[in-house]
């Protein structure tokens, strides 16, 4: 009978943090966190199954033994003897409302890894400058719309760069959904556009390609 090489990779790395010895019973010593990883490109390995090529980590830690496996959300669903738990603590069961936690968490871990240099930026302006201003409405449209607008990004990377805060620009959505958004596009000048540019999706530089290549 073949064996599947993923499953007996995940046998040999998880029993020995557990404290049963037999492998189902070893999965519900384990539970997802809640922590999610981005490591911004796809270069890390499953530590349960050891499959590579991961852009996210996912934590699970062993109640008992308080181990921890940074893993692929596919082993989470995969093996469903895992815990995952809704917001009000109750255990999901089912593949769907699993997936959409991991989703929930993922979505989470990747806005707060977009507005970490904001909050900072923030702090390092007075109470009453008007960068800080422009900073909490930006923020407001930007739960609104789930994007911001690009003149808004221009002047967010902007004030970063001027206050030498790191940031990754393709961690920021852009919203091209009005005409406003759309043709702001033309009023930038080609270094402008070039500094927002990472932050369009394929979709978006497909659909709006005259738009965003006129400077190119």
């Amino acid at each position: 009978m073949r064996t599947n090489p993923w499953l007996e990779k995940s046998k040999l790395n998880l029993i020995p943090l557990s404290l049963a010895d037999e492998f189902i019973e070893a999965l519900k010593e384990w539970t997802f966190t809640g922590e999610v990883q981005d490591y911004g490109d796809a270069t890390e390995d499953c530590e349960l199954c050891e499959h590579p090529e991961l852009r996210y980590h996912f934590e699970i830690q062993n109640e008992i033994k308080k181990s921890s496996l940074w893993v692929g959300s596919s082993c989470i669903l995969r093996f469903q003897e895992i815990g995952v738990f809704d917001e009000d603590g109750n255990r999901l069961i089912d593949k769907s409302s699993r997936s959409k936690e991991l989703n929930r968490m993922l979505k989470k871990a990747l806005e707060d890894k977009m507005l970490d240099p904001l909050r900072k930026l923030w702090k390092v302006r007075d109470r009453n400058d008007d960068e800080r201003l422009f900073i909490e409405r930006a923020v407001r449209n930007y739960k609104l719309q789930s994007g911001f607008t690009p003149i808004e990004l221009l002047n967010i990377f902007k004030f970063l760069d001027s206050s030498n805060i790191s940031y990754d620009p393709k961690n920021y959505k852009i919203s091209l959904r009005s005409d406003d958004n759309k043709y702001s596009i033309y009023s930038m000048s080609n270094d402008d556009l070039q500094l927002i540019r990472p932050c369009f999706t394929n979709g978006q530089m497909k659909k709006h390609t005259a738009l965003i290549s006129k400077n190119s």
